[in-house]
C-alpha cells in the first residue's frame, strides 16, 4: 500500500455513505444567540504584528448536539453566526499554502449562554507540517457485527526526504486509574502494547518511508473484505504487527513489527476511546503497576521520544488517557463501533497537536487520503 498523497476517486461514493460514520446526536435545540468572530493572522509574516485573516475558512461544530457549519471570514477577517443554541462549540479557522505545506491556524472552545450575542477573536499563526505522523487509525470494526480484526494504523512522511522508521515503535495507551488519575505530572507514556520495526534506530537503513508516502501497519494483514460488509482489505499492507505466542496470524509477505511488551496479545485497540503514539523508541523501559487485580509490567515511554501520539474517543468528555503535551484534544467523537469508519487527518501531514480539530471521521482508506 506505499502510494504517494493522492485523492481518492471513491471519494462521492464516500460521501454518500458517511452518514453512517457515527451516532445520532441528540437533535438541536432552538437557537438564540449570535456571535461573531474576528480571526486575526499574528505570524507577523506580511510585516505587522496583527492582521485580519482574510478568507479564512472557519469551521464550528457542537460538542452537545449535532450542529457543524463552515463559514468564510470577509476582508475585515470577521464572521458572523447566527441563532446559535446555548452549548459548547469547537471553532477552528484555517487557510492552507499546499505549495508550501503550511496553515495558518487557530483554535478555539466557546461557551455560549443564552445571550443576544457575543464577540470573540480568534489568533492564528502559521504550523509547519510534522515530518512523521500518524494519518489515520481505524479502530471502530466494520459493518459485520463484532468483526473487529481489520483495524490498522496509517503513517504519512511530509518531509522533503526519505525517513527511516528503524528501531521506532507504535504504542497503544494503557487504563492504569494510578497513572491516568493524575496524567500531567509524569514525563512519560504507559504502554500496555509496544510493537517494534525492524533494525536500529539511526544505525542501520532498513525501515524507509519515502517523501510524500503513506504507509499502512495492519494488526492483522489479511483481506478481511471476505468477512463480507465493508470490511477491509489489508492484504497488501506494508507492515504487521505479530505477535508469536498469541496464535496470531501471519501474512509471510508482509514484514512485522514485533512485540516488546510482557503481554502475549496481539496489538489492537479498543473501539471507543483509546490513544495511539509513535515513538522512536528511546528510553523506554519496563515498571509495575497495579492493573485493578495484580501487579503488572507497563512500558513506560519518555514524552521526549514521542514522535506523534492520537488520542480518540466516541464520546465526548472524559478521562483523558494522552496528556496534553501529546494530544490537547481527542477525535472520533460522533464515531460509532462496526461502522468502517476512522478518523484520519484532514489534511496530511499538519498537525496543531490537538486531535479534536486534525482529525475528522471518514470511511477507512488505507493507504491513501479520502
Amino acid at each position: 500500500m506505499r502510494s504517494n498523497r493522492i485523492i481518492s476517486t471513491a471519494a462521492v461514493v464516500a460521501a454518500l455513505v458517511l452518514s453512517a460514520c457515527g451516532d445520532e446526536k441528540p437533535i438541536m435545540p432552538d437557537g438564540e444567540n449570535n456571535l461573531i468572530i474576528f480571526a486575526v493572522d499574528t505570524s507577523g509574516v506580511d510585516g505587522a504584528d496583527w492582521v485580519p485573516a482574510v478568507d479564512a475558512t472557519v469551521k464550528i461544530a457542537s460538542v452537545n448536539f449535532e450542529y457543524r457549519e463552515i463559514f468564510q471570514t470577509d476582508g475585515e477577517g470577521r464572521v458572523a453566526i447566527e441563532n446559535l443554541p446555548a452549548g459548547t462549540y469547537t471553532i477552528m479557522a484555517e487557510k492552507i499554502d499546499p505549495e508550501e505545506s503550511i496553515m495558518l491556524l487557530g483554535q478555539m472552545s466557546k461557551t455560549l449562554v443564552y445571550e443576544p450575542s457575543d464577540v470573540d477573536t480568534l489568533y492564528m499563526s502559521y504550523i509547519k507540517s510534522s515530518p512523521i505522523t500518524i494519518n489515520e487509525i481505524y479502530y471502530a470494526g466494520c459493518t459485520v457485527v463484532y468483526y473487529m480484526f481489520d483495524q490498522f494504523v496509517e503513517l504519512y512522511n511530509s518531509s522533503r526526504d526519505t525517513l527511516y522508521l528503524d528501531g521506532y515503535v507504535l504504542c497503544r495507551t494503557t487504563q492504569v486509574e494510578e497513572v491516568l488519575g493524575d496524567i500531567e505530572s509524569y514525563d512519560y507514556a504507559l504502554a500496555y502494547y509496544v510493537y517494534q520495526f525492524p533494525g536500529t534506530m539511526d544505525v542501520t537503513k532498513e525501515c524507509p518511508i519515502a517523501p510524500g508516502e503513506f504507509q499502512v501497519i495492519a494488526f492483522d494483514a489479511y483481506d478481511h473484505s471476505k468477512a463480507g460488509g465493508n470490511c477491509v482489505d489489508l492484504s497488501g499492507a506494508d507492515w504487521e504487527t505479530f505477535n508469536a505466542t498469541s496464535f496470531d496470524y501471519d501474512n509471510l509477505a508482509v514484514p512485522n513489527l514485533v512485540p516488546i511488551t510482557a503481554v502475549g496479545n496481539d496489538f489492537s485497540t479498543n473501539l471507543g476511546h483509546g490513544a495511539i503514539w509513535l515513538s522512536t523508541g528511546e528510553g523506554i523501559y519496563f515498571e509495575a503497576h497495579w492493573d485493578g487485580t495484580k501487579m503488572q509490567d507497563y512500558v513506560h515511554v519518555p514524552l521526549v521520544s514521542i514522535v506523534d501520539g492520537v488520542e480518540y474517543d466516541n464520546e465526548p468528555g472524559g478521562i483523558k488517557y494522552l496528556t496534553i503535551r501529546v494530544d490537547a484534544g481527542r477525535g472520533g467523537t460522533g464515531n460509532s463501533k462496526y461502522t468502517g469508519c476512522s478518523i484520519e487527518r484532514r489534511y496530511p501531514g499538519l498537525d496543531s497537536n490537538n486531535s479534536t480539530f486534525d482529525f475528522e471521521i471518514t470511511l477507512a482508506t488505507p493507504g491513501y487520503q479520502h
